[in-house]
């Protein structure tokens, strides 16, 4: 249990947070423009095409913040 109040205090630190932040914007663009790109050029999204590139971005973000914490766990097992 005290593992995971470590990994969940890492895992909601700013500092990750960003960076998931900023690997989701830059990989989710490029996700929503592979699935999406013919609706985003012709201008002819709907909410739903949005909501789906919304939701695209969970991908990357959840990844970018799984491997930081696990990285981050790794450090600290080492530095024990």
């Amino acid at each position: 249990m005290i593992r995971f109040k470590i990994a969940l205090d890492i895992w909601l630190s700013k500092k990750i947070f960003i960076n998931s932040v900023k690997t989701a914007m830059f990989v989710g663009t490029i996700l929503a423009f592979i699935n999406h790109g013919d609706l985003i050029i012709s201008g002819a999204l709907t909410s739903e095409c949005v909501m789906k590139m919304g939701l695209t971005c969970l991908v990357p973000f959840s990844v970018a913040s799984w491997t930081a914490t696990k990285a981050e766990m790794a450090l600290l097992s080492l530095n024990q």
